[in-house]
């Protein structure tokens, strides 16, 4: 994934933005193979977390703490990279700006992935998705194509890794769900019954490793392109 990241760098501007960065998924291995990285997000707490994480000291990451739309960037940027974080983001606001802020050569790189698609497995959960969901208006469409939709981007290239091999605990497997928008904790009316009844069905039908971890696969899609002011 991160060769296919690097190679839509801008090579003569190897700034990278990621906007929306959480713990540092993408920015501390991107730090490692470029100039400069600024990684941006809203939440004080995972922006802690990413600093104490391997690679989360690099003199090259530059941690932001606030809403890309309206953070202290430093363009111009040869790439910039959305790791499950474009849901968030006032696409109107924001696609503009990763306009103005990339180089001619940069590109917007839309990093999704993709858990518990196991058969037998994803017919269990999407039924608890649809009841405990907190956007009851939801429509399965995924960003990048109501992006190109809305003229907000324009998709060049995409590339798809996987299935890989994903052995979370099931604490991380609830943190992966609760950080997608349909169920932030505070907006979901009953988190704790989302929790028992997605544990049910995993303990139900995942393997788990000697340590106790589930024997699940995870699916990454890169769809790259440049953002569009409409």
């Amino acid at each position: 994934m991160f060769d296919v990241l690097v190679s839509l760098l801008d090579l003569d501007h190897r700034q990278v933005l990621d906007a929306g960065c959480g713990i540092g998924d993408l920015a501390r291995p991107l730090a490692a193979r470029v100039d400069r990285v600024d990684a941006v997000d809203p939440s004080a707490a995972m922006l802690h977390q990413g600093r104490a994480m391997p690679g989360g000291d690099s003199a090259n990451l530059r941690w932001i703490r606030g809403g890309v739309e309206d953070a202290p960037l430093d363009p111009p940027y040869g790439l910039i990279v959305c790791g499950d974080s474009v849901h968030w983001f006032d696409w109107p606001v924001a696609l503009p700006l990763f306009s103005r802020s990339l180089t001619a050569g940069g590109q917007l790189a839309l990093v999704q992935r993709s858990w518990l698609n196991e058969p037998g497995l994803r017919e269990l959960v999407v039924p608890i998705y649809q009841r405990h969901g907190a956007n009851p208006d939801f429509e399965p469409r995924g960003p990048v194509q109501e992006l190109e939709r809305r003229a907000l981007f324009h998709p060049v290239g995409q590339r798809s890794i996987g299935p890989l091999p994903w052995r979370p605990t099931m604490a991380a497997l609830l943190d992966c769900l609760h950080s997608q928008n349909g169920f932030v904790i505070e907006k979901m009316a009953d988190p704790d019954g989302f929790d028992r009844e997605i544990a049910n069905e995993v303990d139900r039908s995942a393997a788990k490793d000697a340590s106790g971890a589930y024997e699940l696969t995870m699916s990454v899609t890169i769809t790259w392109g440049r953002p569009l002011s409409p």
